[in-house]
């Protein structure tokens, strides 16, 4: 269940810490659901397929500039990360900001809030016009305003996202496939490099 945590004023409702948001995937997994209205059976074994994507990301090396960068923070930043349970991007992006929450030293403050569950917050932090997932949204802890934001994918697995749906012959597994190779091999390094250059 969501909001066991109190909430800020800058953060809606309903929202996740990120032990939630895990539970709430492992729950969905049994019950042999997802997250969201769209209960299409693929977004189902996606949801399942993602608890190993979930423990894998989490334990990727941090770098260590990114975290000092994170600790030094000049004001105390709340994180909203749009996600959904079914969302490989989410399952491979979600733990490493979540871990970096965990290493900021009290700067971040992280919260996972379903797509399906706020389509204001999307429609205001689109990607070329789509509502594309993960988005981390970064606001000021004390005021709630937005400090910029970053998503969906690092731009080199962007741009193969766009090349693999652009070819018609490819079936959805194939290209989950590929993307979920794409993040073992990279190892969360892209996506740090990324936020590092946001920080600077």
């Amino acid at each position: 269940m969501a909001n066991t945590i109190p909430l800020l004023a800058t953060v809606p409702a309903p929202a996740y810490s990120y032990p939630e948001f895990r539970a709430l995937v492992g729950s969905l997994s049994a019950e042999h659901r997802t997250s969201g209205p769209d209960q299409n059976p693929a977004f189902v074994r996606f949801t399942d397929q993602n608890q190993a994507h979930l423990d894998r990301a989490h334990a990727v090396p941090l770098l260590p500039e990114l975290v000092a960068k994170l600790a030094a923070l000049p004001r105390p930043e709340t994180w909203l990360v749009l996600g959904e349970a079914w969302c490989g991007d989410t399952a491979h992006t979600l733990p490493i900001l979540a871990h970096l929450a965990e290493k900021s030293e009290g700067n971040v403050t992280l919260y996972v809030v379903l797509r399906s569950d706020h389509p204001a917050l999307m429609a205001a932090h689109q990607t070329n016009g789509g509502n594309s997932i993960p988005k981390l949204i970064r606001r000021d802890a004390a005021t709630g305003a937005d400090l910029g934001d970053w998503g969906p994918r690092p731009a080199a697995a962007q741009t193969l996202a766009h090349q693999l749906h652009a070819n018609k012959s490819l079936h959805t597994n194939q290209i989950v496939k590929t993307m979920n190779a794409w993040y073992e091999a990279d190892n969360g390094e892209a996506v740090q490099q990324e936020l590092l250059k946001l920080l600077a």
